[in-house]
């Protein structure tokens, strides 16, 4: 008697990855919940609907992401709602401590998470072990996703390894976590025979249709043996997200892999997201929404591509792209060939440039690259080259322990900040504040006045407009470099010219004599100068914080503001003493380079 195959089970992605991946997470909980409650019907083994990065868009718009989740959960009982989570990092670029994460998985749980979904951008076991263990607590169902990537070091026998490795921590289920589209049907079948081996547990395949092998991938991935696969529906599937739920169920009907699920459940929903994307035209990246076949070229993410495109076209240097992405190949070679996922492919793509652009290797290198290196982020594939870290870290020794092991328990006294600050310390403020301290004070006052005054749209069909012309790409952040080296230039500014210095303890800016740059123009002048007090932008990005207000005394290196720029935050820091006279601008304001922010003297 032949055996019988386990029918085919999916997982919906596009309230989540699918619209974050071609819409940059801009979708409304209020425009999600209703269309959510009509795919309740279709069968999804669970909705990918919260975490990564829309989480932190919602927060930023002031809309609240909490209630998003529960209003969800109520809307679909029939699916599980799941959330992905970076580990240790939760929803942020960088580590939280124990008693975060058990708060943050115990409340996500009782808001309606269903299914944790929870993967390391390194691998690094260790760095999911507290995330799996509360969500276990919590009596939910566990996922551990391995962050799929290509370099000697990912071979069979790491990635069973790892595989092993989730099963012995308690996960319920193992899946592989493409996000680079880079999964080809062969490498797919090894990898899901391989895991099945040695695993008994269902096995996921997640991947994305940036390279166009992905559909190829899945069909290779369910003849393997693969459970479970991720995908959106068609309205926001393909491109950089995934293969699309209509197509891989019209695929398998009828033989051995049938899914079960009615087509005819889906066109009513499909209309609805259809409505939704047009609605939403302006943010569709038309990057985003295509095939982009450099991908299998230089074994990198789009995104990753996109990302030194933009740089290098802010140093005026598009010419030398081949140039950078060979040397993004040599600088992940001497990182320890991590994944390239985010924050890591931003780190790697940037310390690239940095180096071509700057001509000396390392001469100049960020913030994150040191952190990394000192181990901060986990413990890569195989080690970091010595003379790398000997060179950026002179004496210092890399950590060797669990990074979590080095930070102290933080909920308790987010909830007395929380409250001398004049707010309720609920569980649901301070994760907001716990996570994002720099957006939480605007969030806690309230929804921004525009949405109280804007009733929700009505959803009608309509042509799509025509797509928005791309942006000019922003300026690249400016390195952070090692406490061995330093990095001057000279700026100018409607003739008067500032040296901006970039060393370990942040960016300062001072009058400086007279080399003409090449500094871009801004689109508007500055405000008024005050003389050698003033602080200007050494880059554009977003003022994510700014600590003093006019009237204020500070002291000479006292950080005046922060800027992030590519997810990268920069210490501003004086280079007087006085008084603030003014501020010119406010958190949340986008600054173009040489921009005035304020005035001391």
């Amino acid at each position: 008697m032949a055996k019988k195959v386990p029918r085919l089970r999916l997982i919906d992605t596009t309230f989540r990855d699918a619209q974050q991946s071609l819409l940059g997470g801009h979708l409304r909980g209020d425009e999600i919940v209703p269309i959510a409650a009509k795919m309740d019907a279709i069968g999804f083994t669970a909705m990918e609907a919260f975490g990564g990065a829309t989480f932190e868009t919602q927060v930023r718009r002031r809309e609240d992401p909490w209630e998003y989740l529960r209003n969800l959960s109520k809307a679909t009982p029939h699916t599980p709602i799941q959330a992905l989570i970076r580990g240790q990092n939760l929803l942020a670029n960088r580590n939280f401590p124990d008693d975060v994460v058990e708060l943050f998985v115990r409340h996500a749980a009782k808001c309606g998470v269903d299914v944790f979904r929870v993967f390391d951008p390194l691998n690094d076991l260790r760095n999911m072990e507290a995330t799996v263990a509360a969500a276990l607590k919590a009596k939910k169902k566990v996922q551990g996703a391995l962050s799929y990537a290509i370099s000697p070091a990912h071979n069979l026998e790491l990635w069973c390894s790892l595989a092993k490795g989730l099963v012995n921590m308690g996960c319920h289920e193992v899946v592989v976590k493409d996000t680079s589209g880079l999964l080809s049907p062969q490498a797919t079948w090894e990898l899901v025979t391989a895991l099945k081996e040695v695993v008994k547990v269902p096995i996921d395949v997640h991947s994305h249709c940036s390279s166009g092998m992905a559909p190829m991938a899945y069909m290779a991935a369910v003849e393997a043996g693969a459970e479970i696969l991720d995908v959106a529906m068609s309205p926001l599937a393909w491109g950089t997200s995934q293969p699309a739920v209509e197509s891989v169920v019209a695929a398998l009907k009828g033989g051995e892999y049938d899914t079960g699920l009615d087509l005819e459940k889906m066109w009513d929903v499909q209309h609805d997201v259809e409505v939704l994307k047009r609605k939403h035209i302006e943010h569709l990246s038309p990057v985003a929404d295509r095939v982009d076949a450099s991908i299998l070229r230089y074994q990198m993410p789009g995104l990753m591509l996109e990302e030194v495109y933009r740089q290098l076209a802010a140093h005026n240097a598009g010419g030398r792209m081949a140039e950078v992405l060979e040397e993004a190949n040599r600088v992940r070679l001497e990182l320890g060939y991590p994944p390239l996922v985010a924050p890591i492919r931003q780190m790697i793509a940037t310390q690239a440039v940095y180096n071509v652009i700057g001509g000396d290797r390392y001469a100049t290198v960020t913030q994150e690259l040191k952190d990394y290196l000192q181990g901060l982020y986990g413990r890569p594939p195989v080690p970091a080259d010595h003379e790398l870290r000997r060179l950026v870290l002179g004496r210092e020794e890399p950590i060797t322990i669990r990074p979590a092991d080095l930070l102290e328990p933080q909920v308790e006294g987010a909830r007395q900040q929380l409250k001398k600050m004049g707010f309720e310390p609920t569980d649901d403020s301070v994760l907001i504040h716990l996570l994002f301290p720099q957006l939480a004070p605007d969030f806690l006052r309230g929804p921004a006045p525009e949405a109280k005054a804007s009733p929700q749209a009505p959803v009608v069909a309509t042509e799509p407009p025509a797509p928005a012309a791309k942006t000019p790409p922003p300026a690249p952040p400016a390195p952070a470099p090692s406490t061995n080296a330093s990095a001057e230039f000279d700026v100018e500014v409607e003739g008067e010219v500032f040296k901006v210095r970039v060393s370990g303890a942040g960016i300062t800016v001072a009058p400086g004599a007279g080399v003409a740059s090449t500094a871009p123009a801004t689109s508007a002048p500055p405000p008024p100068r005050t003389g050698e007090g003033t602080v200007i932008a050494p880059m554009q990005g977003l003022i994510v914080r700014v600590p003093v207000k006019t009237g204020d005394d500070v002291k000479l290196g006292d950080v005046v503001a922060v800027l992030e720029a590519m997810k990268m935050q920069n210490d501003i820091v004086t280079t007087v003493a006085g008084r603030v006279l003014e501020v010119y601008v406010k958190e949340g304001e986008v600054v173009t380079p040489s921009q005035a922010l304020l005035a001391v003297g």
